[in-house]
């Protein structure tokens, strides 16, 4: 069975919740990519679906109120979680700007 033909069946009319145009721009951004093909890009725009679903999962549990996630807890997912570390620099925990200076200060 030809990889096309997997992706057909395997989903058909299952389309990602992610906007794949958003996936396309994203990943052309990358001077690396220079063709993009559609199973590919399905394929990388469901991939991003589950990541997301995965992620904002496990940071509910860590809620003591079900429509309690905000941004502070997908931090402190970021900070425990082993295999969610490669985020740190993109979710990292809020500091005040007073004490961001303070650190620079201290750190002279």
């Amino acid at each position: 069975m030809s990889k096309n033909k997997f992706l057909n069946e395997s989903f058909h009319g299952v389309q990602p919740l992610v906007p794949m145009t958003r996936v396309r721009t994203i990943m052309k951004s990358s001077p690396e990519i220079a063709q993009i093909s559609q199973d590919v890009l399905f394929v990388v725009a469901k991939a991003t679906e589950l990541f997301i679903n995965q992620f904002s999962r496990e940071a509910i549990k860590n809620c003591s109120r079900v429509h309690e996630l905000d941004y502070q807890k997908l931090a402190d997912l970021v900070a425990k979680d082993e295999k969610f570390e490669f985020l740190s620099e993109i979710v990292p925990h809020k500091v005040k700007a007073k004490d961001a200076l303070k650190e620079i200060e201290t750190n002279k």
